[in-house]
């Protein structure tokens, strides 16, 4: 490729330098043709002038007219002007042009204008001799003189010079076409064969170029190829060291680049896999845990339903019968009222599950926010909730604060909040037993505390304490009645006030259950 191209600047240098060689040897030819016929036109001035100038002296020689002694003046000043611009084209011919013998010297053409010279001041010389003869009366000697200087002077003398000057300057203006038109077809035949040269080389230089060219052409589509088809093991084989070579060591790194980071791509998409499984696995067992509790919630309604029906059925029932007849004593109607109370009593219950359960979402609930105090809200609800303790014998006692205890809340869900905690306390309590109630401020929160001598919780169900529907062992053992949503509604509640409810208890000593509550500005 580099002998290529060293050979293809050669052979464009060497004819560039062959044209501008040719092109200056036609534009110095050129100039002589001109030079010649300048000269030719200044000889043809020159001697239209001095013949004008000639006529006017022997006119005025013969006339003796002082209008041709005027003319003779005007004809002489322009014959002296042709003399001088001929004598000025003769010194600056150059003299490089004397190299040439076809063309003449400098010498000789400076000799020729020398003669002019001297002929023309020889013939003033002879004309103003002429003009004595004719101002001393010998006219015919006069004239005499005058026709023998037109014979002899101009017509054998300058006539000659003036003749072969001309001569001599057609001969250099021929020569000069006839070199100028040699170069021309000179390099019309330098241009034709450097045409053919330029073809025939490049011809044969396309074709050791195709060669060349084309097996790392074919390499590198085949490689392309390769990798275009998934085959990033394929490498192209690098056997030179020129551009195709480069090209092939940097295509096989960009294989390389492209395995290791496919590489990667199978590691990280196994990755991802494994931690889709992993995600679906949890999604999967959170599933089966929603359908279970949704199974639970069903078959709980379906209970709670069914329960329901049957005591309003008895209730329904033991009132018609007692209605239909009025001949019972005081005791039967005393009975059946007992019934049905008892039955509303567990009718009630039921129905409160059924409330928990439909409101037990913090995003379900409905709050009436107002700032209230908490203090007075403790104080009224101990009241109602001494009349359950009463029916157990448990005594209840109160310890709050002298002065208001401001919070922003819904007084309705905090006395929620009480009685389920009041209600627990008492269910879970033995007779003659204790329940303290306290309130107390530290800092920017109020915390009311409830404290009874029940059950308590086991420890490993302190942490699922307020779950939803989950319920202790020990509870469980107590009594089945519950749905283990109290709790968790009344931690519902209290989350809903950006507060906190904590419990501590022993089992088989007792429970203590603390609400936290952001005081109001």
């Amino acid at each position: 490729m580099a002998i290529v191209i060293l050979f293809l600047f050669g052979f464009v240098l060497f004819l560039g330098l062959t044209l501008y060689w040719g092109s200056n040897q036609i534009d110095r030819y050129f100039q002589r043709s001109q030079a010649a016929y300048e000269s030719f036109d200044i000889y043809e001035r020159l001697s239209q002038e001095a013949y004008r100038h000639f006529k006017q002296r022997m006119d005025h020689l013969i006339t003796d007219n002082q209008i041709s002694q005027n003319g003779v003046e005007l004809s002489k000043r322009r014959l002296y002007e042709a003399m001088e611009e001929l004598r000025t084209n003769a010194v600056k011919a150059p003299n490089g042009w004397s190299d040439d013998e076809d063309w003449g010297h400098k010498p000789a053409e400076l000799e020729r204008v020398a003669h002019f010279t001297a002929f023309l001041d020889s013939s003033a010389y002879r004309f103003d001799e002429v003009e004595q003869f004719r101002q001393q009366g010998n006219r015919d000697q006069a004239i005499r003189a005058l026709s023998q200087f037109s014979e002899q002077e101009i017509d054998g003398r300058f006539q000659p010079l003036i003749d072969a000057a001309i001569k001599i300057e057609r001969e250099k203006a021929r020569l000069a076409k006839i070199k100028m038109e040699s170069l021309v077809d000179q390099q019309r035949w330098i241009a034709m064969f450097a045409s053919i040269g330029a073809a025939i080389f490049s011809l044969l230089s396309g074709l050791l170029l195709l060669k060349s060219v084309k097996r790392p052409i074919e390499a590198l589509m085949k490689g392309t190829k390769e990798i275009a088809n998934g085959n990033l093991s394929y490498r192209i084989p690098v056997k030179s060291r020129d551009e195709f070579a480069f090209l092939a060591s940097h295509f096989n790194t960009m294989a390389d680049k492209l395995g290791q980071q496919q590489a990667k791509l199978r590691e990280s998409r196994s990755v991802l896999e494994s931690r889709v499984a992993e995600r679906t696995a949890e999604l999967n067992s959170l599933n089966e845990e929603l359908n279970r509790m949704d199974s639970e919630r069903r078959a709980f309604l379906a209970d709670i339903s069914h329960e329901l029906r049957t005591p309003i059925t008895i209730i329904r029932g033991e009132a018609e019968v007692t209605l239909r007849d009025d001949q019972r004593d005081p005791e039967e109607y005393k009975d059946a009222l007992q019934r049905i109370i008892e039955l509303s009593v567990q009718l009630g219950k039921y129905v409160n599950d059924l409330i928990f359960l439909a409101r037990a979402d913090t995003a379900n609930l409905q709050f009436d926010w107002d700032k209230l105090d908490l203090k007075e809200l403790v104080v009224s609800t101990i009241e109602d909730f001494q009349v359950m303790a009463a029916e157990k014998t448990i005594q209840v006692s109160l310890k709050v604060p002298d002065q208001p205890v401001w919070v922003l809340g819904d007084r309705q869900r905090l006395k929620q909040v009480l009685f389920i905690l009041g209600d627990n306390a008492c269910r879970y309590s033995q007779q003659g037993k204790r329940i303290e109630v306290s309130l107390n401020i530290n800092d920017r929160e109020a915390s009311f505390s409830l404290q009874d001598q029940g059950i308590g919780i086991p420890v490993d169900d302190l942490k699922h304490i307020f779950d939803r529907h989950f319920r202790s062992k020990n509870a469980l053992n107590i009594s089945e009645d519950g749905s283990g949503l109290g709790l968790p509604l009344a931690k519902s509640i209290v989350e809903a006030h950006d507060g906190r409810i904590t419990v501590k208890s022993i089992e088989n000593t007792g429970s203590k259950f603390t609400v936290s509550l952001p005081l109001s500005v």
